[in-house]
């Protein structure tokens, strides 16, 4: 039993957009300002609906925050252009998996590093700083603390006896105490023959061969063994190089502590430099070219590497979370991008049919990355702790006339707990169909429960659901008609999605805040969705399908020893045929068990105009419009 889950979800972006620029732009509480509009050549700007909650990289778990630190910071890989299955390397120029003769599953990767990387100081990345980033962020022990845990773990430079996240807890407080120290006093740039050995030492999780090679050694972490999506959860922001010297310099190192100077400023080896970083609504900051870039040789002769080009354009972004001031920054030409924390039909339908524009709908992978939607029912609550009620339910909604009605048909049903597009979803396939509008069955259903003839109509259900749009409003309004034909009363509650966020917590004295009045609570059932922090089945699974998971612990509180177990062991499997096995029989437990009705996965738009240029998509982005960097982007 792994008791690790994600304690801030990453904020989901449903529609990234981008816009021709006319006129000029000023830059709100910002020290400078630039234009933006047709002729303007420099500046890129950008509306964001959210501001990021850090930007350290090994804090960060936020879009907005992956958003800002992904343009300064780099790690050892990324993702290939608008693959979600191929990966570039970045400060890595190759990398050889090693296996044990007596296992058939991967135990290392060995990454040769990039000769001549520099941060933007001018100080050296080799080896020996990558292992001090890891191992820092290891220590922080933030939100997305758990992607690297769970392959990794901190060290006690005991190769006899090595840590791992099962070792004693005596140890590894004395062990955490001795690496934060480490970290803080060695000279990672020069470091001693006596430091090289330590930091050379096997059976730790990451482990340098030479200056320019590092090995990460697998299963010291959670899953206790390899994992399949190693390379993807090595793109997240968690995993990128830091400069130890300028850490050193503005606070150090504090065990499970975020560095403050660090959550406000940055200082990496990436295409651009962050400036004038203003954390307030109508602030901002402004991304210039870093004129110390090492990538543009490599970048000459990685022609298909979108990671590693120099910058082209300055990029302002400026903090606007109101849509109908950033509908208009775009159809006014105020701003090239938009970020918004969720946009629907609404606005899609403002923003079409600008000559100018193209409004053009992404393939499934894309919206069930940055979010699919489900009802969550508290099964320990009455009347949803009766299996009848709940098949009832499923079976009350008219699913098309949400997708219709509420989304203009912009959404599509998706059964789960993986998206569609994902591998090894049950999407499409015989396994289990979709959730079906059925009044008849619904009616049978009901009549076999507690609920039966009304004896629930007087008992109001408060109905948590995304107040940001008529979309959501609107497929709360058909619910509750739905759920009145077999005799179950709601009340809509509309939240924003800092509540929804909210929600999925607990409070100050272990409580769920679904279970609370919190925002017009409690909640035993309500709006419910996940967005991805890379592309694999088990990064939903372990939030959605496990009994601890952010998504689920607090919403329908979904515990089944079984999924709980598959859970982990299809993280750590490689063999196709075992995991098809594996996420079919979670999803057809869960689907036999109701507490999750999937709903839709809203389709996610490129919007764009024709004098953009530049921008490679991909759905696992955080930079706009579903690009990973702005360092290709530049104005025609």
């Amino acid at each position: 039993m792994i008791p690790r889950t994600r304690n801030i979800l990453v904020v989901v972006i449903v529609v990234i957009l981008v816009v021709a620029g006319i006129g000029a732009y000023f830059i709100l509480k910002k020290t400078s300002a630039s234009t933006c509009g047709p002729n303007e050549r420099n500046f890129i700007c950008v509306d964001q609906a959210e501001i990021p909650d850090s930007l350290d990289p090994a804090v960060t778990f936020s879009t907005p925050g992956w958003a800002a630190v992904q343009q300064v910071y780099q790690g050892l890989v990324n993702y290939d252009g608008a693959s979600v299955t191929s990966f570039s390397g970045v400060l890595a120029q190759n990398w050889t998996p090693s296996a044990n003769p007596a296992e058939s599953n991967i135990t290392s990767y060995s990454f040769t590093l990039r000769s001549g990387v520099v941060f933007s100081n001018g100080d050296p990345y080799n080896a020996y700083t990558q292992w001090y980033s890891l191992y820092r962020s290891l220590l922080l022990a933030q939100g997305p603390q758990f992607i690297l845990e769970q392959n990794f773990y901190s060290t006690n430079f005991n190769p006899a006896n090595p840590l791992s996240y099962y070792s004693n807890i005596t140890n590894d407080t004395a062990a955490n105490t001795t690496l934060a120290n480490d970290l803080n006093t060695w000279d990672f740039a020069s470091p001693s023959s006596s430091e090289v050995a330590m930091m050379s030492s096997p059976n730790q999780s990451f482990q340098v061969v030479s200056p320019s090679v590092i090995r990460l050694n697998l299963g010291y972490g959670y899953l206790a063994t390899n994992y399949t999506y190693f390379l993807a959860s090595l793109s997240a922001p968690n995993s990128y190089a830091v400069d130890p010297a300028w850490i050193d310099a503005n606070g150090a190192v504090q065990i499970a502590t975020p560095n403050s100077y660090a959550s406000g400023h940055t200082l990496g080896t990436g295409p651009f430099v962050l400036n004038g970083y203003n954390g307030i609504g109508g602030g901002g900051y402004t991304l210039t070219p870093n004129s110390k870039y090492w990538g543009a040789a490599a970048a000459a002769t990685e022609s298909g590497n979108n990671n590693l080009p120099a910058a082209n354009t300055s990029v302002e972004v400026i903090f606007q979370d109101a849509i109908d001031i950033t509908t208009n920054d775009l159809t006014s030409g105020k701003v090239q991008e938009a970020s918004f924390a969720y946009a629907g039909p609404s606005t899609i339908q403002q923003l079409q049919g600008h000559s100018n524009v193209v409004v053009q709908p992404l393939s499934t992978i894309y919206g069930a990355t940055s979010g699919s939607w489900w009802i969550y029912l508290n099964s320990s609550v009455a009347p949803f702790n009766n299996l009848s009620v709940r098949e009832a339910i499923s079976h009350a909604i008219n699913y098309e006339q949400i997708i219709q009605n509420a989304f203009g048909g912009y959404a599509s049903q998706w059964v789960g707990p993986v998206p569609p597009s994902y591998p090894y979803d049950n999407n499409h396939t015989a396994n289990e169909p979709y959730y079906a509008f059925n009044p008849t069955l619904a009616q049978q259903e009901i009549q076999n429960s507690p609920c039966a003839n009304s004896a629930c109509v007087g008992n109001s259900i408060n109905y948590m659901y995304l107040n940001t749009g008529a979309d959501w409003a609107e497929t709360a309004q058909f619910l509750q008609q739905d759920l009145k034909a077999i005799g179950i009363t709601i009340n809509p509650v509309g939240v924003s999605l800092a509540s929804i966020l909210q929600e999925q917590g607990v409070d100050t004295n272990g409580q769920c805040v679904t279970n609370t009045t919190a925002n017009g609570g409690p909640f035993y059932m309500g709006q419910e969705f996940y967005t991805s922090d890379y592309i694999s089945p088990d990064d939903w699974t372990q939030n959605d399908a496990l009994h601890a998971g952010s998504a689920n612990k607090c919403m329908s509180g979904y515990n089944n020893a079984t999924v709980n177990n598959d859970t982990y062991l299809a993280a750590a499997e490689s063999n196709p045929a075992t995991l098809t096995a594996y996420y079919t029989n979670m999803t057809t437990l869960m689907y036999n068990n109701y507490t999750d009705i999937w709903l839709v996965v809203p389709t996610a738009f490129a919007v764009y105009s024709t004098n953009l240029q530049g921008f490679v998509q991909n759905p696992m982005a955080s930079g706009e419009p579903f690009a990973i960097g702005f360092n290709t982007q530049w104005l025609k």
